[in-house]
């Protein structure tokens, strides 16, 4: 089983989906932080595009480790949030800083209040909250699916440059601390470092670094970024060129 979570009017191949909302007719009308009608290890893929950074911290934690949950020892989690480092970075810049602020805080909230951005993730966060819940292998992942891990923003040069943080992980064994522990001290003041957190219960000073923490995605996502833009530079000039 497959799971396509916050699907809105997508219906990908191969997956269930799954949306709060029954207007997008949903295979399973549920909440992504609670999957209390899927068993646990009886999934082998989930794809959350898009869908984290609608949820309030620490609700988000709660989420992903349901999402954890479920998957099945060495199932793929394909998660996606817009960029928040490279956002960040571009207001900082003064590059474009309508549309990155934009992107931060979702402005299709005023039509629909569930199109609001409640949080938001830089890749170290993510990485942080993925390895405490028992993930690994790491890697950059897209698919054809137009959705909004293949989302896009203008650039003052005009140009695009990719906002997606997309993260592939594989479950790889049990959190390092009860989830449940976690959020109730993640509730209890919800500015604390979610590492240091982590590391008071998991009784240690400090968390242990990966063994990969400087080759997982942040390589790859560059790489990516930069050719699918000159990508569709080259597509723009040969439009130009062909009026």
């Amino acid at each position: 089983m497959k799971l396509y979570l916050g699907s809105r009017d997508y219906c990908p191949a191969g997956y269930l989906t799954v949306d709060i909302d029954p207007a997008h007719h949903p295979d399973i009308v549920a909440d992504v932080t609670d999957l209390a009608n899927v068993d646990s290890s009886s999934v082998e893929e989930i794809c959350a595009s898009h869908v984290l950074e609608h949820i309030a911290w620490p609700l988000s934690f709660k989420a992903l480790s349901e999402w954890a949950r479920v998957l099945r020892p060495g199932g793929l989690l394909r998660l996606a949030v817009p960029d928040l480092g490279l956002l960040c970075r571009m207001i900082a810049e003064g590059r474009n800083a309508w549309w990155a602020t934009g992107l931060i805080f979702g402005v299709g909230r005023i039509e629909n209040p569930l199109e609001a951005h409640q949080y938001g993730y830089t890749r170290d966060m993510l990485l942080s909250l993925l390895r405490a819940l028992g993930f690994g292998d790491f890697n950059w992942w897209k698919h054809d699916l137009d959705d909004a891990s293949n989302g896009w923003m203008p650039d003052d040069a005009g140009g695009r440059i990719a906002i997606s943080l997309n993260i592939a992980a594989i479950k790889r064994g049990s959190p390092i601390v009860a989830p449940d522990r976690l959020l109730q001290e993640l509730m209890r003041d919800r500015l604390q470092p979610f590492d240091i957190v982590l590391a008071r219960f998991a009784g240690a000073q400090d968390t242990p670094p990966s063994p990969d923490a400087e080759s997982d995605p942040l390589f790859v996502q560059r790489l990516h970024m930069a050719l699918i833009e000159a990508q569709r530079r080259i597509l723009h000039l040969e439009k130009e060129r062909g009026r």
